[in-house]
């Protein structure tokens, strides 16, 4: 199948701002079809995301304090924005979604798929877990070619997947990998490759404008520093990666937990999880990315957040694959195709669904996305079926694009007018009340838990944050 090489990824122009909109009102659809989902599943309660409370090393208390309230008061924003249109679309009062903290990082916890890994993880021995951290990320082996092949990746955005068998037993273990994707991929669909001229190009990589492939995370020089932390590019030739061609490929990646829900679906059995290792990433919940891929096969994350899922990609070939000792209920080719299959359904549905809460609200949709929103209710219509892979290629196509999700929530859309009850700035989506001159939001009052010798210590010994 033909890429789109055309210098957006619904052609409503040809600059950057153009893309970044079109991709602001994908993932919106996306988003709010999902919200749509997980109401009409769990019988009308709300959803919830998460937010970690800022833990980076380089700020100190009053700053990281700043980042939390602007993070909460931005995520309230987004659901009272997302409730105006599900609540709209519903026509009742209750359900959409709501916001609180990511689960408390403590090292060996983890983020669970599930309700079968809840009742699992529940049975685990703490200093098991903890026992698990250490391995992953103790250096076995010096490395080799830039190549740690013994290792997971440690970097930022750092996860572990693991597969936990019927007995009990952890059976495998598979971090974040980078994967080059052409039109010579198997099942690879649709994509959108920019080309070479584009203005989006320039923007996203100021620095490598003509050397990096459309996908990269950061740029050129980071891939070095990615595969000294641990990270296995692929495909390979003889052990080796091969090189991205920016002229044909773009570049995706495949996190942890969705490498291992392939092996228990190629098994038949089995839990999955993700564990944060390394020293620079802390929160135990799944980006949006992640876990519609795991709703859409039928093992929620125990946390959702709305940070960044920066090209993230499901896979298309077994080479990557790390499988376990377990002989096969289906071939590991067929669970790939069977799960993404799921995806590309699910994905069919949040979309359309998404784009008709919207359209359904105009004013509450930013006039400077409109354009992107009719073009992508359009493509729908015309292209999009539950059988292909449309809807899903045109989200991957979005998450090419590299912004925070809650910034492209609150992007594309805004408050307008008709407000629903709570579904204003002042109504606080995590204490499900309403704030006024005596009540004030948890966005105002908020103070960032963690002093500024806890977060050095986070990032420099195994001492969790979590309290005795």
């Amino acid at each position: 199948m033909a890429w789109n090489i055309g210098k957006s990824i619904l052609g409503t122009g040809d600059m950057s701002v153009d893309v970044e909109r079109e991709a602001d009102v994908i993932f919106t659809a996306a988003f709010v079809g999902a919200t749509l989902f997980q109401n009409d599943r769990e019988g009308g309660r709300a959803w919830r995301v998460d937010m970690e409370p800022n833990s980076d090393i380089d700020k100190n208390l009053d700053a990281r304090t700043a980042d939390d309230r602007a993070s909460m008061q931005g995520l309230n924003d987004a659901c009272s924005k997302v409730n105006q249109l599900v609540r709209t679309q519903l026509a009742k009062d209750e359900g959409g979604v709501v916001w609180g903290l990511t689960p408390t990082f403590d090292r060996g916890g983890m983020i669970q798929a599930g309700g079968g890994a809840r009742s699992e993880y529940a049975k685990v021995n703490p200093a098991y877990a903890k026992t698990a951290f250490s391995y992953l990320t103790a250096a076995q082996r010096a490395a080799k070619d830039g190549q740690r092949a013994d290792e997971m990746y440690i970097g930022r955005g750092a996860y572990c997947g693991l597969v936990v068998d019927d007995e009990g037993n952890a059976v495998t273990a598979m971090s974040t990998i980078r994967t080059t994707l052409n039109e010579n991929t198997p099942d690879i669909g649709e994509r959108w490759r920019p080309p070479a001229d584009a203005d989006v190009r320039a923007a996203q990589y100021p620095r490598d404008k003509d050397s990096a492939t459309w996908g990269l995370i950061g740029g050129v020089a980071l891939q070095t520093i990615l595969a000294q932390q641990g990270m296995r590019f692929y495909p390979q030739s003889g052990g080796v990666p091969v090189p991205p061609d920016g002229d044909t490929d773009i570049v995706g990646y495949t996190h942890g937990m969705i490498r291992c829900i392939y092996e228990t679906v190629r098994i038949g059995q089995g839990t999955a999880f993700e564990m944060s290792i390394g020293v620079d990433t802390f929160k135990l919940a799944s980006c949006m990315s992640c876990s519609s891929f795991m709703m859409a096969n039928g093992v929620d994350a125990s946390s959702t957040h709305l940070g960044r899922g920066e090209s993230w990609s499901p896979y298309y070939s077994s080479e990557s694959h790390n499988p376990s000792y377990h002989v096969d209920k289906m071939s590991i080719d067929d669970a790939i195709r069977h799960c993404n299959s799921r995806y590309s359904a699910f994905m069919h549905q949040c979309l359309r669904n998404g784009v008709a809460a919207m359209t359904n609200q105009p004013s509450w949709v930013s006039e400077k996305h409109g354009a992107a929103l009719a073009r992508l209710d359009l493509m729908l219509v015309q292209k999009s079926t539950a059988q292909n892979s449309v809807a899903r290629d045109l989200f991957l196509d979005a998450m090419t694009y590299h912004k925070s999700d809650l910034q492209r929530l609150n992007g594309a859309l805004v408050y307008g007018s008709a407000a629903r009850p709570s579904c204003d700035a002042r109504y606080d989506w995590s204490q499900n009340r309403s704030t006024g001159h005596d009540t004030k939001g948890t966005w105002e009052t908020w103070v960032n838990p963690h002093s500024d010798e806890e977060v050095r210590a986070l990032h420099t010994s195994p001492d969790p944050l979590v309290k005795p």
